[in-house]
């Protein structure tokens, strides 16, 4: 007996979800400045050697990619860590951005980075040889119990897994617990394929604990 499931690419499918999480007003401002420094020959140099006199712990930005969105973790960790060096420069090169010193914008992108952080590290347990699907799957759902987690302590202003939102201090966090109901939403589409086909996962991952007379879901090719 042959029991054959189809499914759509989990990583891909994870992806997917990953870009759906957009706070519209942070992106924007995130690849503008970085564009503004890194693009221009002068401007890179003397924000290199701003950081070098400032002996910070990283020397430059990282460049977003759209297409390699795992990128987008470690651009906006490292714009984080050096928004007080990007305020200087912008406003030493006379293009002061007033959203750098908005605590709620700070925060907004403080949860960009916690956010990406967590959907990032869901990627890299994804990948990897001699991984089978229902571990995978196991993976997804797990990350969707964390996404209720979440959803639930944010509502609450708890931000326990949230350490950068933690250090702005915000005083609500309801609407960062919106954006974990969407993608809590997000990830029940794409992964609908698989979850009609939990039946035959189970049976596969452990067949000893599925009653033997439950096949209505099992489909034997």
């Amino acid at each position: 007996m042959q029991v054959l499931v189809v499914c759509h690419c989990l990583i891909h499918q994870e992806n997917l979800c990953a870009k759906s999480v957009q706070l519209s007003n942070v992106m924007p401002i995130v690849i503008k400045c970085i564009n503004f420094i890194k693009s221009r020959g002068l401007n890179s140099r003397l924000f290199k050697q701003l950081l070098e006199d400032l002996n910070t712990d990283y020397h430059d930005l990282v460049y977003h990619c759209a297409v390699r969105w795992l990128s987008r973790s470690d651009m906006l960790t490292r714009f984080y860590l050096l928004r007080n060096e990007v305020d200087q420069f912008m406003n030493n090169r006379g293009n002061h951005v007033v959203e750098l010193t908005d605590s709620q914008w700070l925060c907004d992108l403080a949860f960009m980075v916690d956010i990406s952080k967590h959907l990032s590290e869901l990627n890299v347990k994804l990948q990897g040889p001699s991984q089978l699907l229902n571990s995978l799957f196991a993976k997804v759902k797990s990350f969707e119990a964390k996404l209720h987690l979440w959803k639930v302590q944010l509502e609450n202003n708890n931000t326990a897994h949230f350490p950068t939102v933690q250090e702005q201090k915000p005083s609500t966090t309801a609407k960062y617990a919106h954006v974990c109901v969407n993608l809590m939403e997000t990830f029940n589409a794409r992964f609908l394929d698989i979850k009609s086909k939990e039946m035959e996962l189970d049976i596969f991952a452990s067949p000893f604990n599925v009653v033997a007379t439950d096949n209505s879901r099992v489909t034997v090719r």
